[in-house]
């Protein structure tokens, strides 16, 4: 069994999960640090807004890529967002590294401090469970050996 651990800590009005990864593609020539919040309401991966902005990734840029447009709902509103097919995503402890598709806002709702998202895809392609006690402030992903590629 492995455990891949995660932060706990208030983030824009409660407790919230944070797992912190590298996300890297070759594609987008792209090696950067995100910290994500761990969304089980989320379907999907998305980086956001402030990351984009760090990474200097221009919405033209996101354009080009060769993944389809898909339209998602978040929190409230629609934003239309690039899929980068084959993102890696490797956590900074060296426990984790999966290839999986994420996604970019390209349009839509325009607000600067969306977060970046981990969302239930993620644990899906890694088959984890998301263990949780929010009174210790403690989590971790638990994925069981060999199903994590």
């Amino acid at each position: 069994m492995k455990r891949v651990p995660l932060q706990v800590y208030n983030y824009a009005g409660g407790l919230r999960i944070v797992a912190q990864f590298i996300l890297r593609s070759k594609e987008l020539n792209l090696f950067m640090p995100i910290q994500a919040i761990v969304d089980t309401g989320s379907p999907v991966t998305m980086i956001g807004n402030l990351d984009l902005a760090r990474a200097r990734l221009s919405k033209i840029q996101l354009r080009k890529l060769i993944g389809e447009n898909k339209p998602v709902n978040i929190g409230g509103g629609k934003v239309i967002t690039k899929v980068l097919e084959n993102a890696n995503i490797k956590f900074s402890n060296g426990n984790l590294e999966v290839e999986m598709p994420v996604q970019f806002p390209i349009s839509g709702e325009e607000r600067n401090n969306q977060p970046s998202l981990l969302g239930i895809d993620f644990m899906l392609k890694t088959k984890s469970k998301l263990i949780f006690d929010p009174s210790r402030k403690e989590a971790y992903f638990e994925i069981n050996e060999g199903l994590e590629k």
